[in-house]
């Protein structure tokens, strides 16, 4: 009985010990997931595109050129040429389309393009420093222009221009003749036979001087060159060597002796010339003065 009332009883317990777990199994269970109710899409806002204007667009495609992206350039270069209003902004942007041009090789289309600016305006400027050749080009088409327009070749005045360019000159009236004379001019300088003898007394005598003057210093210089061959003769040890020194002393000693005979000449012809004054003033005397009677 006691066995039995024993397991009684631990049945018991163990039948409250799982009614008491029950609901706390329950609790933790987890709970089944909510509907997700969808998001509302906001609508987005389209930001409207900057409005490009004249200026800025040329500005882009000249920074662009300066930094060496010519495709891109080009394309801003045309979204400015459309956006251009009057010459004074169309002309400059055709004349960086015909250099960009002419960076890409395109020389066609450049040489095109700067014909198109020079019809809009004959006078222009290349609006940035280029190579010698693309400004070559651009001064060949700049000459064809002016030659189709009827200009002169080597103006760059605008027809308007070269219109306004007689209005400047004195109006002269048919059948009269301007009676402006050009002054007269003053008659060729003619030396008188006087200023002849006295310009032309001292030539002579400096050209004795300077003879003379050549003569001693040859004459020197061979009889410092003998002496020498004298010398060398005397320390010789052969008999050969000996004969050829005194020949050449020899030769020297005449030749210098000769110069200096040379030289006393001339200072003679000078010293003569220079006293003697009919020697110097008979060529003059034969010549026709210009001076007054």
């Amino acid at each position: 009985m006691k066995a039995s009332s024993l397991r009684t009883g631990r049945a018991r317990v163990l039948a409250l010990c799982l009614a008491a777990c029950m609901p706390a199994q329950a609790l933790a269970a987890a709970p089944s997931p909510a509907r997700k109710s969808p998001a509302r899409k906001t609508p987005t806002r389209k930001t409207p595109a900057p409005k490009v204007d004249f200026q800025s667009a040329f500005d882009a495609a000249v920074r662009l050129y300066e930094n060496f992206e010519y495709e891109q350039s080009l394309e801003q270069l045309s979204r400015a040429k459309a956006l251009a209003q009057g010459v004074e902004q169309e002309v400059p942007v055709v004349l960086y389309q015909g250099i960009v041009q002419a960076e890409l090789g395109r020389r066609e289309e450049s040489l095109s393009a700067f014909r198109t600016g020079l019809y809009l305006k004959a006078d222009a400027k290349l609006p940035v420093k280029v190579s010698p050749k693309v400004e070559r080009d651009f001064e060949d088409v700049r000459q064809s222009v002016l030659a189709d327009l009827g200009l002169s070749g080597s103006s760059t005045q605008t027809p308007a221009a070269t219109a306004q360019a007689p209005a400047d000159r004195p109006v002269q009236s048919p059948g009269l003749t301007s009676s402006v004379e050009p002054p007269p001019q003053a008659p060729a300088y003619v030396p008188t036979a006087s200023t002849e003898r006295s310009s032309g007394r001292p030539v002579l005598p400096l050209v004795f001087l300077g003879a003379g003057a050549l003569a001693g210093g040859a004459a020197s210089f061979f009889g410092l060159q003998s002496a020498t061959n004298v010398r060398f003769a005397l320390e010789a040890d052969y008999y050969d060597q000996r004969t050829s020194r005194l020949k050449s002393a020899e030769d020297q000693a005449l030749i210098a002796n000769i110069l200096f005979g040379t030289a006393s000449a001339a200072a003679l012809g000078a010293l003569a010339t220079f006293l003697i004054p009919g020697s110097s003033d008979a060529p003059a005397s034969t010549s026709t003065g210009g001076g007054s009677p």
